[in-house]
Formats: structure tokens, sequence, C-alpha cells
């Protein structure tokens, strides 16, 4: 998807502080209006505001993903919201798979394991697999909010 047709798009990035640089840097070439909240209650209100996509890291909120998926499946059901693991960490493996199995049914569109991707793939290409599973549910959109 080209720039031009999603800067009118509005992206919530809901994720820790530590790894808010690191999704702003990866979406900046959609050139969309990004804005993020590192709790949940203020993710909520950006939403409420109107988004037209969000991404949710693992540990957001305290590690309240989870939670704030499951409110944005029961309050915007046809928000597309992408999950990803931004951050490598001593997770166990089986609780991060659980963890992105039970967003999968919560609705996400895609999930993402950046670290993982980084190692095997380089840190350009999980950036561009973010960004490509971000404009791809834009697109799908229409370009237009459904706010």
């Amino acid at each position: 998807m080209h720039p031009a047709e999603t800067a009118s798009c509005r992206i919530l990035i809901a994720c820790t502080a530590q790894g808010e640089p690191i999704l702003r840097r990866a979406l900046e070439p959609l050139q969309a209006s990004i804005v993020c909240a590192l709790s949940k209650d203020s993710a909520i209100r950006e939403m409420e505001r109107g988004v037209d996509l969000a991404v949710c890291s693992l540990r957001f909120d305290e590690s309240r993903m989870l939670e704030f998926v499951a409110d944005v499946a029961r309050k915007r059901p046809r928000l597309p919201f992408v999950c990803c693991r931004v951050l490598a960490s001593d997770l166990p493996e089986a609780s991060l798979r659980g963890a992105f199995a039970a967003a999968g049914h919560l609705g996400a569109v895609a999930v993402l394991n950046l670290p993982e991707l980084a190692q095997r793939e380089g840190e350009a290409l999980a950036e561009a697999a973010l960004r490509d599973a971000v404009a791809l549910h834009l697109h799908d959109l229409g370009h237009a909010s459904i706010s």
C-alpha cells in the first residue's frame, strides 16, 4: 500500500514505553497518524475517539494485552487489530503461544513475534512484516475510518 493511501488513517499503538519507539519506527513509512497509549484506559479512550486499526504489544499495561483485545472485540468488533511481541524476554514459549492463540481467537488479524523475526530475518524485515500486516488491513477498510 502506498503511503498516500494510508496518510489519512489513524493507528493506535497500545504498548509499553520501551516498545513505542520500535513500533513507531516500523509504522512511520505508512505516514498514518499514530497515537500511542501506555495504559488500557487511555487505549480505550483513543479507540472511542476513532482509530482505523490497533496494534497491541504483549506486555502492554502490565501484560493486559488480552484484556484490551477482549474489550476491542466487544466494543468495536470490526476494528482490525494486530498483536505482537516487541521486545525479547524470558517468557516461556508455551505462554507466548497461548497468548497469541488467545489473541487470534479474539479476532486479531495478525500476530507477530518481532524479536524472533528480527533474529531469523533481520530487523528491517521484521519491521516490514509488521508494516505489511498493518497496511494490508488498512487497505481492506477501503481507506476510510470505521469509527
